[in-house]
């Protein structure tokens, strides 16, 4: 009797563990943390050939990982940031002017239009998370005001940007306008990026034990240029502040690797880093000073809002010891709109049925497997009406312009009237190629906002100035 009844409480025990082992069972996908710095192109990497030296964990992270040397955004941040979150070109959503919802107003990032890639993977089980800076939704209109967990983010720490005369308006360095899920913060005396940071590092602690997604969108380097913590009652011209901005990012980007090496999550977590648009000549401040870096002995021309490829050709750079590897550099061809189905394969999550996606996921080439087709042959980028096609070597623009990168990388010497382009076959057979995919592509969808920035009133008064008849056209 005895031993059955130490039969039946071992029994017994057996099926109550079963559950909880089964409970047990770790969820091994890969955490991501994907940053996009503001406002700063190449000039300023010294891991992507620049004389510079302000980024000494990010080269760090760019030999240690993988660095890809073509990755194309769009030439102003929230064309990028919108193309980066949907996977959509900008002619397929119709955001492909610059639009600021929350100092502009009329329209806006709309979650029943467009579906965000925290959206995907909160769905396919991720904790989701955003720090840093939100421009495509105006936070303080009523009905925004959940547009962040709207698309996808459960929970968030935000400079969430507000129309003139409001407090939020420009406040992201200094004593800062921050609400985190909902709040706001009292941040007198404290540096923007710090807190944003700080943020990131406590999530991890947080959630390091499930698969999480962080989308770091730094404040830092827009302008205006400001002193950092580190160089705060120094004398400085505003390029050595700007110097100072890229460097103090590095700076917190070295932190949060640390972090994740003192949580143990270091070998599962993905880390991507890439500018949204090239550097920004700050002219509002001063325009007797470039804020280029310097490739080559000479400072690089004004990026921001420019089809050239100081522009729109970032660095992109993954990291991950364990799944990534490290001194890895790629020529594939990569553009923005291919971060939402990687980060959607990298989660093992489904892609939204009913929506054209136009990225294409580099997962394979992240975590060193075989494509299982041939890879793009192509990237695209564009601004209002005119884009802009390459492959390998050539250039393209819908206006007819065409380059040979690989010797001519300043876009200096149009080929598309010369003899070479009707003599040499390999300029020839480019350019008929990236013709007929330009052709192929649709008009621009209907804007999904009303025609109201800075930049989108400067396009208006340039269509209408060309519109005016000339003096010849006036004789006639």
């Amino acid at each position: 009797m005895k031993r059955l009844i130490q039969t039946v409480c071992v029994c017994v025990l057996f099926f109550i563990c079963q559950p909880a082992q089964a409970e047990e069972k770790k969820d091994n996908r890969p955490n991501i943390i994907f940053i996009l710095l503001d406002n700063v192109g190449k000039d300023w990497f010294r891991c992507y050939g620049s004389q510079e030296n302000q980024t000494p964990n990010i080269d760090h992270l760019a030999y240690t990982g993988l660095r890809f040397r073509n990755c194309y955004v769009t030439p102003v941040c929230s064309t990028t940031r919108h193309m980066l979150l949907t996977g959509r070109y900008p002619f397929r959503s119709g955001w492909h002017t610059h639009h600021d919802p929350a100092i502009y107003g009329g329209g806006y990032f709309d979650w029943n239009r467009e579906i965000c890639f925290a959206r995907i993977l909160r769905d396919a089980g991720y904790s989701t998370c955003i720090s840093g800076k939100w421009q495509i939704n105006d936070l303080f209109d009523p009905a925004q005001k959940d547009a962040i967990r709207e698309h996808g983010f459960e929970e968030y720490c935000l400079f969430p940007e507000g129309k003139k005369g409001h407090p939020a308006h420009k406040q992201r360095y200094w004593d800062p306008y921050v609400i985190q899920n909902g709040e706001r913060l009292e941040t007198k005396g404290k540096f923007g990026p710090d807190i944003f940071t700080d943020y990131l590092i406590d999530y991890m602690k947080t959630h390091r034990d499930k698969p999480f997604c962080a989308y770091y969108s730094a404040i830092l380097t827009h302008i205006p240029v400001v002193h950092t913590p580190h160089n705060i009652g120094k004398g400085l011209t505003p390029r050595e502040k700007f110097a100072g901005m890229l460097n103090y990012s590095d700076f917190l980007i070295g932190r949060l690797v640390k972090a994740m090496d003192e949580l143990g999550i270091r070998d599962n977590t993905i880390l991507f880093i890439v500018p949204d648009n090239g550097t920004d000549n700050g002219t509002d401040q001063n325009a007797e000073q470039s804020l280029g870096g310097r490739i080559n002995g000479r400072i690089s021309a004004e990026g921001i809002y420019s089809l050239k490829e100081q522009g729109i050709n970032m660095p992109l750079i993954v990291n991950c010891p364990a799944l990534v590897g490290s001194e890895r550099i790629s020529d594939d061809l990569i553009d923005i709109a291919d971060v939402l189905p990687t980060l959607a394969d990298l989660a093992n999550a489904p892609l939204p049925r009913g929506v054209t996606i136009d990225g294409k996921s580099f997962a394979p080439q992240i975590l060193n497997q075989p494509c299982k087709e041939p890879w793009r042959s192509w990237c695209l980028s564009q601004y209002y009406q005119q884009r802009v096609i390459r492959d390998e070597r050539f250039k393209l623009y819908s206006t007819g312009e065409f380059y040979d990168l690989s010797e001519d990388p300043l876009e200096q010497h149009n080929l598309s009237q010369t003899d070479r382009l009707k003599t040499e076959n390999t300029s020839l057979k480019s350019y008929a190629q990236l013709k007929s995919v330009l052709d192929s592509l649709p008009e621009n969808a209907k804007l999904p906002w009303e025609f109201r920035s800075i930049s989108a009133r400067r396009i208006r008064a340039q269509e209408e100035l060309l519109k005016k008849p000339g003096p010849s056209d006036k004789e006639q």
